[in-house]
């Protein structure tokens, strides 16, 4: 289990939303009615701190309690960061259907990146006695009695997944639940530079408020080569290991198999002298020596050898984070502001839905481009989109 005597500090406004999760675990104790917590917080808000610090007392108090999220590679990283001791107690979203776990069994489900939750719990391997039609939001309130959503709202990257704040709302009207919601505005990523963040909405897009990078205490830089920014990225990373990591849009192919030499392929391709590899795909059926498995990218020494995607860096922070943009994303003449390309992107789950298409590669990037506490480093494979990111800093 999770040593309880572990620090887990809390800042101003984190300790309201712990606070406010206590308050309500105590009052449906007492009046024995459910109760649903919605916790907003935008990017390096410190939201999954909040959950493992209530997680750590809740253990310490005899609750039963759970931390559920649907990325593997974060549960991995965070039992990676308590050595693997508290494996049963962090889990993914699937865990929680009817025929698993009985209403009402649990007296807490902390439930990271909410934004993530799908239509229901059914998947490929999903046994037949598991099996059931219950929006997979419906089954995680019915666990418990008390269900903590931590939410952003701008990082829903896939279509299938469909969490919601007002989606949650709903469901907890449906089942009766008392509803309780925070906002978190306070970021402590991106050196805590708000100024960065709204510059970023801004040139993403999601602002009309013109603003500049003028007064943002955080290190960016445009890089005019990919091979300088990987060499400064790794050199970052050789200072302090597991602190520096490259990541890119989904604008190459993600190979399945390995090369004639048993090594992964280079997918992500950029003019005649710069070749990296994804993560490890997760069909390679045995890793190379020296590589790791997809999940173990943004925790393990070997990651620095490959470039992340949205779904291995979603819910990781590094000290500097190096990010490659492609095609996907251009800035276009006619409207003096960026557009989304479906053409240039080879991620087939993201194509399969073209009315959602441009949000969530907006998303993406925003998610991307905020993966660095001190310091973000970019390359542009498009020069005008370069252009157009230079003269709005």
């Amino acid at each position: 289990m999770i040593n309880t005597t572990y620090s887990f500090s809390l800042l101003e406004e984190q300790l309201v939303a712990k606070n406010m999760i206590w308050s309500s675990i105590a009052k449906s104790n007492r009046s024995g009615k459910k109760s649903v917590i919605i916790v907003h917080g935008g990017l390096g808000t410190g939201k999954s701190l909040i959950g493992i610090n209530v997680l750590s007392q809740a253990l310490a108090k005899k609750k039963t309690a759970f931390f559920a999220c649907k990325s593997k590679p974060l549960i991995e990283g965070i039992n990676n960061k308590l050595n693997g001791n508290s494996k049963k107690l962090f889990t993914n979203l699937y865990n929680y259907v009817p025929s698993k776990v009985k209403e009402n069994s649990l007296d807490l489900l902390l439930i990271d990146e909410a934004h993530r939750i799908e239509k229901t719990s059914n998947h490929t391997y999903t046994k037949k006695e598991d099996h059931s039609d219950l929006p997979q939001v419906d089954q995680l309130i019915k666990a418990a009695k008390t269900s903590v959503f931590f939410i952003d709202d701008k990082q829903s990257v896939r279509s299938q997944e469909i969490g919601s704040s007002s989606m949650i709302r709903d469901a907890a009207i449906r089942n009766k639940c008392e509803i309780k919601e925070i906002t978190l505005n306070t970021q402590f990523r991106c050196n805590g530079s708000n100024e960065y963040i709204e510059w970023l909405d801004y040139i993403l897009g999601y602002s009309n408020k013109k603003t500049s990078l003028a007064k943002a205490d955080f290190d960016f830089k445009i890089f005019d080569n990919p091979n300088k920014l990987y060499e400064e990225i790794k050199q970052r990373d050789k200072n302090r290991p597991n602190s520096a990591r490259v990541i890119a849009g989904f604008c190459w192919p993600w190979s399945k198999e390995l090369d004639e030499n048993g090594e992964p392929i280079k997918d992500v391709k950029i003019g005649n002298d710069f070749a990296m590899p994804w993560e490890t795909h997760m069909n390679v059926p045995k890793v190379p020596q020296g590589y790791v498995k997809w999940y173990e990218w943004g925790y393990k020494p070997e990651g620095i050898k490959q470039i992340g995607c949205i779904y291995t860096a979603q819910g990781f922070e590094f000290d500097y984070i190096g990010v490659i943009i492609g095609n996907d994303i251009k800035y276009c003449n006619s409207t003096g502001a960026l557009v989304t390309d479906i053409a240039n992107n080879c991620d087939p789950t993201l194509k399969k839905n073209k009315n959602t298409f441009d949000t969530h590669v907006r998303n993406i990037y925003r998610t991307l481009l905020t993966r660095g506490i001190k310091g973000c480093y970019v390359y542009f494979v498009n020069k005008e989109t370069e252009h157009f990111f230079r003269n709005n800093m």
